[in-house]
């Protein structure tokens, strides 16, 4: 401890950032996001910063802007806990990111995580309703904070009916509108002049249409919000559909509604880093995107034109950073992308699990079988000149890391990393074509089943029927 406490200040904070145990990573991602801006995460983190906090007056200086440049309010703590830190000058100061959500996800065990969420229903909605409150007062007090992130992806809903309007509907129709709306309200009147990114996570494509309902001025609008925006991701991530839990908001279906993520789009027009994930429904074509520079670019779980991504990446010499997965081809092909990015300055490329629409114009490139396919993991594609241009990019980007980084560069490692992170996505298609073909088979053989019932109490009532004549 003495030998510590001679280090430069400088020194010691980087020394204790390492204070953890790890980070929970996910047996079958084969690709883990590093660190976000600002943020803290690892097993135990905040604990063991919280105790060394404690040991004297030099940590407890040191520390203190590390534990609070980012954090976290969801529902355990409590709106009490936003309201707290925003009244202490010293500690709101320090705040550089500020997320607000339910519950923290966990990487596994997530079937835990959502009967958490249902034992705590109550607790959850009192949360929500006194968030929707407080948020104007306690939001503009953070003048430092630089990225804020809102996740309501698994936000609850009071189904009993609401006794004062008629005719009679749920309480969670005008709960879940007032919520989003006070959000957006919130965000745009703040004036949070060093706020440079947006991370918003909600369960539908129609909540993002409280930031297209300006009722501002020009100085508070969405329009002034997002334009001095350089970083921004927007996640859609349920859907309407039987069986997703949410199937009483019919009435808000994402294939109708898609439109607004679209239109929020061409509201950032400065941003450098975008990322985009929906829920198979958010298609992307030439009309989705603002004329945008960008340096990083993640798709995850969408739709989309090739003519849009190729204009997404023509109009991006400095994209160096590019995330793809689950991706399928409204029209054109993955070489109409890809061999412009085989000829950029791109430093970082992942791709995992894209492909074709089924019901697509370029339809006829999916192929039949695409777990037998041996470049699956990659691309679901018949067209040997996709994958050609697949690998035409990972050998992009090993030449650039070459010229910029010289002798420190391992390839090896790098060519490693690639076949490593290959195996597991394999392994992965391959553990979840053999799950669906055993559902697909076993509800054939239930319907086959129950077919054959429906048929035998047919015939016995045609008996019946003729033995009445």
């Amino acid at each position: 401890m003495a030998t510590l406490i001679k280090l430069p200040p400088e020194v010691l904070r980087q020394i204790v950032l390492f204070v953890h145990d790890g980070t929970v990573k996910h047996r079958f991602a084969a690709y883990e996001p590093p660190l976000r801006r600002y943020e803290l995460k690892g097993t135990n983190f905040r604990t063991n910063l919280s105790s060394l906090r404690q040991v004297n007056r030099l940590f407890h200086g040191i520390i203190t802007p590390i534990l609070f440049q980012h954090v976290v309010i969801c529902y355990s703590g409590g709106t009490q806990r936003l309201q707290q830190l925003s009244k202490s000058v010293p500690l709101r100061q320090l705040v550089r990111r500020l997320e607000i959500c339910i519950k923290v996800r966990p990487v596994e065990n997530f079937g835990d995580y959502l009967q958490g969420l249902k034992q705590d229903k109550k607790k959850i909605l009192r949360y929500l309703s006194q968030l929707a409150v407080v948020i104007h007062t306690a939001l503009p007090r953070f003048c430092n904070v630089k990225v804020i992130r809102v996740d309501f992806e698994d936000i609850a809903y009071n189904l009993n009916l609401d006794p004062n309007p008629w005719p009679r509907r749920c309480c969670w129709e005008e709960d879940t509108t007032n919520l989003f709306e006070s959000l957006a309200t919130a965000l745009r009147r703040a004036q949070l002049n060093k706020l440079d990114e947006l991370d918003l996570s909600f369960p539908l494509a129609y909540d993002f249409g409280c930031f297209l309902e300006d009722v501002d001025t020009d100085d508070y609008s969405s329009k002034a919000l997002f334009k001095d925006l350089k970083y921004l991701r927007i996640h859609s991530g349920r859907a309407t559909d039987d069986g997703e839990g949410i199937e009483f908001r019919y009435l808000t279906p994402n294939q109708e509604f898609d439109k607004y993520i679209r239109q929020l789009l061409h509201l950032a027009p400065n941003v450098h880093s975008l990322a985009l994930k929906g829920s198979d429904f958010l298609v992307l074509d030439d009309s989705a995107f603002p004329p945008l520079h960008l340096q990083s670019l993640n798709l995850q779980s969408l739709s989309a034109t090739s003519d849009a991504l190729v204009s997404l990446v023509q109009q991006s010499p400095a994209l160096e950073r590019v995330i793809i997965t689950g991706v399928y081809l409204e029209s054109g092909t993955w070489k109409d992308i890809l061999v412009p990015l085989s000829q950029s300055a791109i430093m970082f490329f992942y791709i995992e699990t894209c492909g074709y629409q089924m019901e697509g114009e370029s339809a006829h490139f999916r192929p039949a079988d695409f777990a037998d396919h041996p470049d699956a993991p990659y691309i679901e594609t018949t067209e040997a000149d996709d994958i050609d241009a697949c690998e035409a990019v990972f050998r992009r980007v090993r030449e650039n890391k070459k010229r910029k980084y010289g002798s420190d560069y391992d390839e090896v490692a790098d060519i490693k990393l690639k076949e490593d992170q290959r195996e597991l996505v394999e392994f992965k298609t391959r553990v979840l074509y053999e799950y669906v073909k055993r559902q697909y088979n076993a509800d054939e053989a239930t319907d086959a089943e129950e077919s054959g019932d429906y048929s035998d109490s047919m015939t016995d009532s045609e008996s019946e029927d003729s033995d009445f004549v």
